[in-house]
């Protein structure tokens, strides 16, 4: 087996120092919406239980914040999925790097195709999170709306 000198080792890991810092701050992300996701669950089963008790007036209201609640729980799902796939493409680029380095193969364009589909995807996931951020503010706003009149 060739002897592999340190200074090219010391060289794949400061190459592969980026990807790593956006796999942690993707991993931060990804722990916010998934808490965003969870409280998001824990209201609509809240909700349910609140329509299964009350009749009357109000509940037409709850059941339009459920649909809200339903429909910010998909979008936050789409969010997750796309920041796990973020996350893969940045494995998948690591690797890459490696290997390119390892064996001196020509793989420049499929480097910078992963680091695109990788910020393509947050890219994706950051606007279905602001997505769920409006749609929460709308709920809010039915909430609220009976004690602001």
């Amino acid at each position: 087996m060739p002897e592999f000198p340190i200074e090219s080792f010391a060289s794949i890991m400061q190459t592969s120092v980026s990807p790593a810092v956006m796999i942690s701050a993707v991993g931060m992300i990804l722990l916010s919406v998934t808490n965003r996701l969870g409280r998001t669950i824990d209201r609509s089963r809240i909700i349910v239980r609140e329509l299964d008790q009350k009749e009357g007036g109000n509940r037409e209201d709850s059941k339009l914040q459920l649909r809200i609640l339903v429909r910010r729980a998909e979008l936050l799902r789409l969010s997750v999925s796309f920041l796990v796939t973020s996350v893969f493409f940045s494995c998948l680029m690591i690797l890459t790097l490696f290997l390119k380095n390892l064996s001196n193969i020509r793989l420049e364009e499929i480097i910078v195709s992963l680091f695109c589909l990788g910020l393509i995807t947050l890219l994706t996931a950051s606007a279905y999170l602001l997505s769920d951020i409006f749609l929460s503010l709308k709920a809010l706003k039915i909430e609220v709306a009976h004690h602001l009149s």
